[in-house]
């Protein structure tokens, strides 16, 4: 199976392809590369996965050192909280997965998860379902595992939600790697079967099905907004707004 990841940054501003940011600074397009350096405004270089995280969790921004200049250093600086939010609601809403369409539902699946408890899709119908397709190596999961464990922490105590994570890698790989990177949903080991009943390829991917299993909210990749939408989406379906 073709496995690609994929991690976006902030797509307001700039985005990743290929090992390098591509950054629109007044009307000027910029490449920082994985070789480029960047600083903060204390003078601090960071290597390229420290940067990419900083600028991926939405608390940072970047911007030439010298505007106009091909060969500039590159400058990160922190955001207040107030511009955080405003970029989270201001930004377009992440890319949709080829995979999956709104509205239509996803291919029925019966799998165990990692405790030997088994879960019918078909059998989750009033209750609102978070799915993450990953695996081990892709570097973007690892990176939003942190900010998935939040977002189940934060609705830990409504029982109407089911946060599944369905990983292409077999349960003793998993055992190994989950024993010191704790994940919060409930994971399905050996979910490539799974992924590709669905035609996913792309990793991560997220999904969340309405109470009636119907598509309302797929993307691929984890960035800043990311997390929004799906606290988003998920507030919607409880409302009945969708």
């Amino acid at each position: 199976m073709k496995r690609l990841f994929l991690l976006a940054a902030l797509v307001a501003f700039f985005s990743l392809s290929h090992g390098q940011i591509s950054l629109t600074y007044n009307g000027k397009l910029y490449r920082v590369l994985q070789t480029s350096l960047v600083k903060d405004s204390a003078g601090k270089s960071y290597v390229y996965a420290d940067w990419l995280s900083m600028l991926s969790s939405g608390e940072y921004n970047i911007k030439p050192a010298t505007p106009g200049n091909e060969q500039t250093s590159f400058l990160l600086t922190k955001l207040s909280k107030e511009d955080q939010q405003r970029r989270l609601v201001e930004a377009p809403k992440p890319i949709e997965s080829n995979a999956f369409r709104n509205k239509k539902k996803i291919d029925a699946f019966n799998e165990k998860d990692m405790k030997g408890v088994r879960i019918d899709s078909k059998e989750l119908k009033g209750k609102i379902v978070v799915l993450n397709f990953w695996f081990i190596n892709c570097p973007p999961c690892r990176h939003e595992r942190p900010y998935l464990n939040e977002l189940v922490k934060e609705y830990s105590s409504d029982s109407s939600i089911v946060f599944i994570a369905i990983s292409l890698d077999d349960k003793p790989q998993l055992e190994t790697f989950l024993q010191s990177n704790p994940f919060s949903y409930r994971v399905i080991p050996n979910g490539r079967g799974v992924a590709k009943d669905n035609d996913v390829d792309q990793y991560p991917t997220h999904v969340i099905l309405d109470k009636e299993g119907k598509i309302v909210f797929n993307t691929v990749s984890y960035n800043a907004v990311t997390g929004y939408w799906l606290r988003k989406t998920i507030e919607e379906v409880k409302k009945g707004r969708l």
